[in-house]
């Protein structure tokens, strides 16, 4: 029987205790580079699946992510990093883990099994139409992601896949499907190697162009950024020297007025404005600095 490539083993794996520690580690990093190769086969899904998610941020879509295991956590640390690094707001964002924040620390494999749970976290989630979740399966045949996706169906929520295997249950309910054709693991069926690799690639890159696109990433900063800890005060304090070519106090004493936003802060430097009409013009611009740079 044909396995499938996530779970196959790759030849190169065979004698690897008598190889010496950089050898392995040169063929590690050699088959995670492979891995990555499997992403830019994909650039054409990719963009498809980032202009749906521009959309749905755009009409104000709640955001949720999918997953069960290894590709969960992938998953997870996209859903959790979008709020603070790019100003995704965090009641818009929703995570359906199988076996919920009780399973993260032990990862017990029983709860990927379960489609019917899958089908009661979406419903449960609050997601429906006009949002859109984004599910990650190493596999493209996980029971607990497959009934987020059938509930999502059912609800009028546009999907996004990645997987690593083709032609797989996920991949098929996708509205839009991306395909990280991996090789297979040194370890066999570890998809937490390269698989993964490839899907925070894919993560990292769906939600960086839609961030470049909503303007929430100006001449390489996070403009949308909110300033509530030591480093972020100082990083949006250089930000805003960069944009405006205003005087360290000068960044930090509008900062502090503009509650630790750039984007208010930013307006309020070059265009003289108080707080509140700061935030009116950004409104108005649908919160896009760039118009005024």
């Amino acid at each position: 029987m044909k396995l499938p490539t996530t779970e196959d083993r790759d030849p190169l794996s065979i004698g690897l205790n008598n190889k010496s520690d950089n050898d392995v580690l040169t063929l590690l990093l050699d088959r995670q580079r492979a891995a990555l190769d499997a992403v830019g086969d994909a650039i054409a899904q990719i963009s498809k699946a980032a202009n749906a998610l521009q959309r749905a941020s755009q009409a104000n879509g709640m955001i949720g992510y999918a997953g069960a295991g290894s590709a969960g956590l992938t998953a997870l640390a996209d859903c959790l990093e979008l709020p603070g690094t790019f100003g995704f707001p965090p009641e818009r964002m929703r995570m359906l883990y199988a076996g919920g924040a009780e399973n993260l620390l032990h990862l017990a494999g029983t709860f990927e099994d379960d489609e019917e749970v899958g089908r009661t976290d979406f419903q449960t989630s609050g997601l429906g139409e006009g949002d859109i979740l984004i599910a990650v399966s190493a596999s493209g045949s996980t029971p607990y992601t497959l009934g987020t996706f059938r509930a999502a169906q059912a609800a009028g929520t546009e999907t996004i896949a990645l997987c690593n295997n083709p032609d797989t249950p996920l991949l098929d309910l996708a509205d839009h499907p991306i395909l990280l054709k991996t090789p297979p693991e040194i370890i066999a069926g570890s998809t937490r190697l390269g698989a993964a690799s490839a899907q925070k690639a894919a993560l990292n890159m769906i939600s960086t162009l839609v961030a470049l696109r909503l303007g929430h990433a100006v001449r390489g900063h996070m403009v949308n950024l909110v300033a509530d800890n030591e480093k972020l005060r100082l990083r949006a304090q250089r930000i805003l020297q960069d944009l405006t070519g205003c005087t360290a106090e000068i960044a930090m004493h509008t900062l502090l007025k503009a509650d630790g936003r750039v984007k208010v802060a930013a307006l309020m430097i070059l265009r003289s404005l108080d707080k509140a009409a700061a935030e009116r013009v950004l409104a108005e611009n649908n919160g896009n600095l760039r118009p005024f740079l």
